[in-house]
């Protein structure tokens, strides 16, 4: 949701449809409604509750007043990064940048070993990101997430649309201009393509997004619902929700359309798919058991098993790239909360304490985005410490964060 409500847009999905009422009126709801290996003479730095200390020193070169600022910006947005402009720091990293090029180079002073250095070539602004990625990975062993792309929804216009932004909130593009409603926007693991639900014929249908030629295509248009869908770790396959056969169920279906294969079935809710990262198996949302509670699922089909999360709503389910914990949505008190469900010992954790809905992680498994109050934060799941992510617009909801 683009602002704070006291409904999720899953809740809102699962009253309506236990009213039964017809595909039209679905629509009148609705409107309510990147990493390079540490050389063996290099420190490993357990990042947990302190951040490691890097000296970023003056870059040289025609731009290089403007890429140091985005490598600093980026780097203390990791959360795990003090950034210095000198002294003693545990690492210093510098650059020379040239015309369409950045040549970086780390020292870890502690460990007193030869310098990493890399060239870098593109556009300013991606190979600053690329270093900063690159000076995260040897100075705190977690993999940066600069180079990342968010999708996300604003009715900054008045309308739900879709758009696209760097994670720093800048190059922000609206993808659709179709004065209606669009939702749900899903990465392809390629970064090439974006799924997403829209209303612009007047049901809930999935269109696919390439990128690349700034092209879409309706894939899912089933009578009924048609939403959430969520791309394969192949992106071959998409998972969604589809009700053409009655209540809305888990599908599995071809990227390029096809015919829909069932994964549940029972007489609830089933909505919100994501994949585990092997592809085997789906978490999803349901109502089978009453309350809105989290579902495993074999993406063969079979039995599904509940996640317990020992919250009465839990909705949303987002899986995280190394297969180890799921975040999630928990209404807790009335207010929803991000949650984090941890798998080997099938634990679950509040992670947010003043509200957050449709968390979405980054590559590293350890930092997630999410929205609350019409705005956009990331998250270090570990600390707990959140950054804001401005980017020009207003009620801006449902982040998915490229891979």
């Amino acid at each position: 949701m683009c602002q704070k409500s006291s409904r999720s847009p899953s809740a809102w999905c699962i009253d309506w449809i236990g009213s039964g009422r017809s595909r039209a009126a679905l629509g009148v709801l609705f409107v309510l409604l990147w990493a390079l290996p540490l050389p063996p003479s290099w420190s490993q730095v357990e990042v947990t509750g302190g951040k490691v200390g890097v000296a970023l020193l003056p870059f040289t070169g025609p731009e290089a007043a403007k890429a140091h600022a985005i490598v600093s910006a980026d780097l203390a947005r990791t959360l795990l990064i003090q950034v210095a402009s000198g002294g003693r720091e545990h690492f210093e990293a510098t650059a020379a940048v040239g015309s369409g090029s950045l040549t970086g180079r780390i020292v870890d002073r502690l460990q007193k070993g030869p310098p990493m250095e890399r060239t870098f070539d593109g556009d300013l602004r991606t190979i600053a990101h690329q270093f900063a990625d690159m000076i995260t990975q040897q100075a705190t062993g977690v993999s940066g997430f600069a180079t990342s792309r968010i999708a996300f929804i604003s009715q900054d216009t008045g309308f739900k649309e879709l758009y696209i932004m760097d994670i720093d909130g800048a190059n922000v593009q609206r993808l659709t201009a179709d004065r209606s409603i669009s939702a749900h926007p899903r990465w392809s693991r390629d970064g090439a393509l974006l799924a997403y639900t829209s209303y612009r014929s007047g049901y809930p249908d999935v269109f696919i997004v390439k990128l690349g030629k700034r092209t879409r295509s309706r894939v899912a248009f089933f009578p009924g619902i048609n939403s959430g869908a969520a791309f394969s770790p192949d992106d071959l396959t998409l998972a969604l929700t589809l009700s053409k056969d009655g209540n809305p169920e888990i599908y599995l279906m071809p990227v390029e359309g096809g015919i829909p294969r069932r994964l549940t079935h029972n007489r609830a809710t089933n909505t919100s798919p994501s994949w585990s990262p092997d592809g085997k198996e789906i978490v999803y949302t349901s109502d089978e058991r009453g309350s809105v509670q989290l579902f495993v699922i074999s993406a063969q089909g079979g039995s599904a098993r509940r996640l317990l999360t020992g919250t009465a709503y839990s909705s949303e389910p987002d899986w995280s790239s190394d297969g180890k914990r799921i975040a999630y949505v928990a209404r807790i008190s009335g207010e929803f909360q991000v949650g984090m469900y941890e798998l080997s010992s099938a634990t679950a954790t509040l992670l947010s304490s003043g509200g957050g809905e449709d968390p979405s992680w980054t590559r590293n498994s350890r930092h997630l985005v999410f929205a609350h109050g019409g705005s956009l934060y990331l998250m270090d799941s570990v600390t707990k410490q959140i950054v804001a992510l401005p980017n020009g617009l207003s009620r801006c909801s449902e982040p998915s964060v490229s891979p």
